[in-house]
């Protein structure tokens, strides 16, 4: 343990606990608490865990969230994170002006500064893809890592996408914002997720990742250690022996050598994170990257659930090989439609209803999809972005048009953005 004295009394105090075992690794705990660090004047407590290496070929593990936390959550003592409070327990947003305040703040990353946020979208009124008791679970195991932020249904959703320029995550996709970013990562059920366990445990995942990433306001116990011995060093200068002063200068170097160690062990772990593995070649942000961007989330993989039951119609036909079948029809079995293909068809069947805003309805709704517009004289002239390859261009009448007409170009935008097949 060591603590830092100042004239007021102490200012910081912080402890390392190493527990060795016998597969030669270190299970390793820092904790640091500093007095008035934080926002407020409140009490900046930092905690550090790790694995380290002993023996060569020692296999590492990620530690699991140290049990300290969860004690001074139960206690009351999580801080105020800027618009959220420290917990272990989801925010369930309500269908309100401070909820949707809440919520904007969440998309664009003006929430919080310590710690990320992972939003739930909402399904339905009150349903989510995950269970109330599954998204409690998140909450319980991400206290003190991230906050968990829950919309409470899909009109919800419809309006925060006005507030944000439809930033947001929708249609029980999970977001991981930033701090300062705003929605960095989106999460959903699809080719790559199969379910909602998968679901919980890769936002788990990423979350504590994430926040790893983020830099550090508080002292680990390299730089306690620093500043202590720097201050007994300096205080009691005048009454130190030679021998005692030497002592305090070889302490100090002892901990410098343990920075530089902890640095070298960072940068050789960073390489690491950047490689891909076999797998993660086929991730969907390397597959979207080489295919070129989603009109909605997902697309990619509502369109590769298309071809495979396109395939499989004529595969006979086409004398098609037993292994593709097979292949094709897992696909088919296991490759959910995306949430985000639904949610598109009934923004455009909103878009259509009325004769009088279907202009500005429809230009809005197909510029967050891939649309810019590029004339408008009696017409307004929507064309694809660059890199959006396929995409004709639509046409979108001024003038209002009776319900059937209305229709008529609804349907034709569906087959224009290539989406009218995709839910059979």
């Amino acid at each position: 343990m060591r603590e830092l004295q100042t004239s007021d009394g102490w200012s910081a105090i912080g402890a390392r606990h190493d527990l060795p075992d016998d597969l030669g690794r270190v299970w390793r705990t820092e904790c640091v608490l500093r007095r008035g660090a934080a926002e407020g004047g409140q009490d900046l407590v930092r905690l550090r865990t790790q694995c380290i290496a002993t023996t060569a070929g020692a296999r590492l593990e990620t530690p699991r969230k140290p049990y300290l936390i969860k004690a001074l959550l139960k206690n009351g003592w999580g801080g105020k994170d800027r618009q959220l409070s420290v917990s272990d327990a989801p925010v369930w947003l309500k269908s309100d002006s401070e909820g949707l305040s809440t919520a904007s703040s969440v998309t664009m990353g003006d929430a919080t500064k310590w710690l990320p946020v992972v939003y739930v979208s909402a399904t339905g009124k009150s349903t989510w893809v995950l269970n109330q008791a599954e998204i409690e679970k998140l909450a319980y195991d991400l206290g003190g890592i991230a906050h968990v932020v829950v919309e409470p249904d899909r009109a919800f959703s419809f309006s925060l996408r006005e507030q944000t320029d439809a930033r947001n995550a929708y249609g029980g996709t999970l977001a991981l914002s930033a701090p300062g970013q705003g929605i960095v990562r989106r999460y959903y059920i699809g080719w790559q997720i199969e379910d909602g366990i998968e679901l919980a445990a890769t936002i788990r995942e990423a979350a504590a990742s994430l926040r790893s990433q983020m830099p550090s306001f508080g002292w680990d116990w390299t730089e306690l250690q620093e500043q202590a011995l720097r201050a007994q060093r300096s205080s009691e200068k005048a009454r130190l022996t030679a021998s005692e002063s030497e002592q305090l200068y070889l302490e100090e170097i002892e901990n410098l050598q343990d920075r530089i160690s902890q640095l070298e062990q960072a940068l050789v772990a960073r390489p690491a994170d950047s490689v891909g593995t076999d797998e993660g070649e086929f991730s969907a942000d390397n597959l979207i990257r080489r295919i070129g961007p989603e009109i909605y989330s997902g697309e990619v993989s509502d369109r590769l659930r298309f071809a495979a039951r396109t395939t499989l119609a004529v595969a006979d036909r086409i004398g098609l090989d037993t292994r593709s079948k097979v292949i094709l029809q897992r696909v088919l079995d296991r490759l959910p439609l995306s949430p985000a293909l639904a949610e598109l068809s009934q923004d455009l069947a909103r878009a259509t209803k009325d004769p009088k805003r279907v202009a500005s309805e429809l230009t809005s709704l197909l510029a967050r999809h891939g649309y810019s517009e590029k004339s408008d004289n009696k017409h307004i002239r929507m064309e694809a972005n660059d890199l959006f390859d396929g995409l004709d261009a639509i046409t979108i009448p001024k003038t209002p048009s009776d319900h059937r007409g209305l229709k008529n170009l609804r349907s034709q935008i569906e087959r224009t953005l290539g989406i009218t097949k995709l839910d059979g």
